[in-house]
């Protein structure tokens, strides 16, 4: 073979090792192609699948506030429908936890009374924070001999010699309510309970009144 032949035939071979490389080189782009088409599928897929499940979900959850919202709204027609004329719907609805809460109010306060100490016609008052003798912007206005502030519905002076200090003491009103209040102020004698209220004319108003006052020592009632 002469040099120029042999020289082809290099040139020649060398051009095929390339057209074989780029083939491969394809094939493989391909194949990397494919996998990663593949993969892009699965994940629109998934995806897809999940964007399903959200729907679904919104919907069951959008079908169940739907539900009961008509079944409230039908419970307080048909309470509005059987409520007495002029009585709120609302208010003819029953609240379990208040009532409840009522009921334990009263076994406790039976219970207290039960084992109370008992003075009859005692002799009840109200008084001010501006009746103790103490001025506005005094350090000491409105509060109690045991320190403590005054506090409406709470507050009670008693003789400690009668009823001890941080007593429970029940007022019962010719009403026949009680009303229950805690011993913390002092400035008055014998058989006697002042009552706080922080209203003037309403404390003029009650006046002197002769009632039925029980009381339990604070011994009892942490017992």
């Amino acid at each position: 073979m002469s040099q120029k032949s042999e020289k082809y035939a290099r040139g020649l071979t060398a051009r095929m090792d390339k057209v074989e490389q780029d083939c491969r080189f394809v094939a493989a782009l391909h194949s990397i192609s494919d996998d990663t088409a593949t993969e892009l599928r699965r994940r629109t897929r998934e995806k897809a699948r999940l964007a399903r499940q959200w729907r679904q979900r919104c919907m069951w959850l959008a079908v169940v506030a739907v539900t009961l919202a008509v079944a409230l709204c039908l419970t307080i027609k048909v309470r509005a429908d059987a409520a007495p004329v002029g009585e709120s719907p609302v208010e003819s609805i029953p609240i379990v936890a208040v009532a409840q809460e009522d009921y334990e109010n009263e076994k406790i306060e039976a219970a207290l009374l039960q084992n109370a100490n008992k003075i009859e016609d005692c002799t009840v008052t109200w008084y001010t924070a501006d009746t103790c003798g103490k001025q506005m912007g005094d350090p000491a206005y409105g509060i109690t001999y045991s320190g403590l502030p005054v506090m409406e519905g709470l507050t009670c002076a008693v003789d400690t010699s009668v009823i001890p200090l941080y007593s429970d003491v029940f007022v019962e009103y010719a009403g026949g309510t009680i009303e229950q209040l805690w011993a913390t102020d002092t400035g008055v004698k014998g058989n006697a309970v002042d009552i706080y209220t922080p209203d003037y004319n309403y404390a003029i108003q009650c006046g002197r009144q002769s009632l039925t006052v029980w009381w339990v020592g604070p011994e009892e009632v942490a017992n």
